[in-house]
């Protein structure tokens, strides 16, 4: 059951980008949390939290790191990881496609009457 209709090609579109952006986010996270743990000593499971939202740890740890990613990467923020996920969710909300796409194909509406 839908939520609510998007259109088949925008839902389609939002169920890429969602997890295109959870996954950079991840990879953001690992560039500058990875020279962190590299250059701080910080212990791994430390800076897992620093994924999710930015606290002051989280602050301090990117501020004492010196050395940076050849990328120029100096700091993460997790609004990347939280808009992905509300992309996600959107369209998962969205419900499958009219293209018999998804799980739930074939099934009509009434299906649990």
């Amino acid at each position: 059951m839908r939520l609510f209709v998007l259109p088949g090609r925008l839902v389609k579109l939002l169920e890429v980008l969602g997890p295109a952006l959870i996954g950079l986010a991840i990879v953001w996270w690992g560039v500058v949390y990875g020279q962190v743990i590299a250059n701080t000593g910080m212990a791994p499971q430390r800076t897992l939290p620093c994924l999710l939202q930015t606290s002051d740890l989280c602050s301090l740890a990117m501020s004492l790191c010196k050395e940076w990613h050849f990328l120029g990467i100096k700091r993460y923020s997790a609004e990347l990881l939280w808009i992905g996920t509300g992309i996600s969710l959107l369209a998962l909300a969205a419900g499958t496609r009219k293209d018999g796409g998804g799980q739930n194909a074939g099934l009509s509406d009434h299906a649990h009457d």
